[in-house]
């Protein structure tokens, strides 16, 4: 290798942790602009401007660095490529270990009715497979958009009242109905749901894909069945296909739907407060409005909101939204993730205080493919838990925000 060559080479190697980190940034800002409350479309347009304007700069930015090293650039750009370095090598690294290692709260336990179960037997892949925009994608080697994890879930609630104790809880989200499935994988679906007994059945937005899967709602969720209920609320995605149209349907499948709202819910003897929220792309629910109850849930499209539940004492936040990422890499996990929070709630539980979240892998997407993330439905059984010392204050600062409305509407 001649000198000038070893120089190139050299100069490649020092500026990969840089590059790293650059492809960092681009992931970040894709995240957080897709968690902003914009519609597809402009987010689509939004999404191939930052790919151009990464790709465009790496560009620049390599031919300046083989021209002259990046610790010789003036001072905002060597900076620039010293955050880079420092994304790449540490932050990136350490934030991906830490959602690998992140431990699960305490108080959830597995249950007994955990499966998983590959939704194209009997029969084959093709009987569930449809002939829609992106139906090509379920046919990729390893896709698992065909298989279903059935997640059952003993889930402690502080301070939960003995008459709620073993309440079931079942949530469906993210269904995405689109012509690229055939309505008998949705079906497959719903019947495993019904193996489960259920006091509630809640179902957490992006219900339609496709305009011509309207016509679907009704038939498909009709059959689920819930002692107490089931509620509903929309997502971003149906907020682009008809969504008076959806909640029609969905009300004539007996879902109650609640974007922007709370109701009540009495439960031998207790009373649970139920709010819904499509927000940032529907309205929001407001905390002064909602009802003094012995359990307090939230269903909330994005995890986003959890922040918010916390300071205003829910107890329960069911989400969807982010897929799980879809596609998980080996020791990397997700990468793309729609919220303002880029991977930080990327699926599973998350307690703050008294408030625990739980964030679902959903069911299908936009686009039809999943490795290392096949979809899920969900049933939580809740059980009493002692309120920690964390917990009573949390609580008392929570019941304190509640009150002050009502003080002031009151004229206190």
């Amino acid at each position: 290798m001649s000198p000038d060559e070893s120089g190139t080479a050299f100069l490649l190697m020092a500026a990969l942790p840089a590059a790293l980190g650059h492809l960092c940034h681009l992931v970040l800002a894709i995240n957080v602009a897709s968690g902003i409350g914009r519609r597809e479309a402009v987010l689509d347009r939004v999404r191939l401007a930052l790919f151009a304007a990464f790709w465009v700069s790496s560009a620049l930015l390599l031919w300046g660095h083989l021209r002259v090293p990046w610790w010789h650039w003036p001072w905002p750009f060597r900076a620039y490529a010293w955050l880079c370095t420092l994304s790449g090598l540490v932050i990136w690294p350490a934030s991906t270990l830490g959602l690998a290692l992140r431990p699960r709260p305490a108080g959830i336990v597995p249950g007994e009715a955990t499966r998983d179960l590959d939704l194209s037997q009997p029969g084959r892949r093709d009987d569930l497979i449809g002939d829609g925009p992106g139906a090509w994608l379920l046919r990729l080697p390893g896709n698992e958009s065909l298989r279903l994890g059935m997640r059952d879930w003993n889930v402690a609630i502080p301070g939960l009242p003995e008459p709620l104790d073993g309440l079931r809880i079942v949530q469906l989200t993210d269904i995405h109905l689109a012509p690229c499935f055939r309505p008998e994988f949705f079906e497959r679906v719903v019947a495993a749901c019904r193996g489960w007994e259920a006091d509630l059945v809640v179902l957490t937005g992006d219900v339609v894909e496709h305009d011509a899967a309207i016509a679907w709602v009704e038939p498909l969720l009709s059959p689920l069945e819930a002692r107490l209920g089931k509620l509903a609320i929309l997502g971003n995605h149906d907020e682009d296909h008809h969504p008076a149209e959806i909640l029609a349907a969905l009300g004539r499948a007996g879902f109650e739907t609640l974007d922007g709202r709370w109701t009540t819910i009495q439960a031998d003897g207790a009373t649970i407060a139920v709010g819904g929220t499509s927000a940032p792309w529907g309205p929001d629910v407001d905390p002064a409005a909602m009802p003094a109850a012995d359990l307090r849930i939230l269903l909330s499209h994005s995890p986003d909101r959890f922040y918010r539940a916390a300071r205003w004492g829910v107890d329960l936040v069911l989400a969807g939204h982010n897929h799980g990422g879809q596609i998980r890499l080996p020791l990397i996990g997700a990468v793309f993730m729609p919220s303002i929070y880029s991977r930080r709630f990327d699926r599973g539980f998350f307690r703050r205080g008294r408030t625990l979240m739980y964030a679902s892998d959903g069911l299908a997407g936009m686009h039809p493919v999943r490795y290392g993330c096949p979809p899920e439905v969900t049933r939580f059984v809740l059980r009493p838990a002692p309120i920690s010392g964390k917990w009573v204050m949390s609580e008392c600062l929570a019941a304190s925000s509640r009150e002050r409305p009502a003080q002031q509407r009151a004229g206190g």
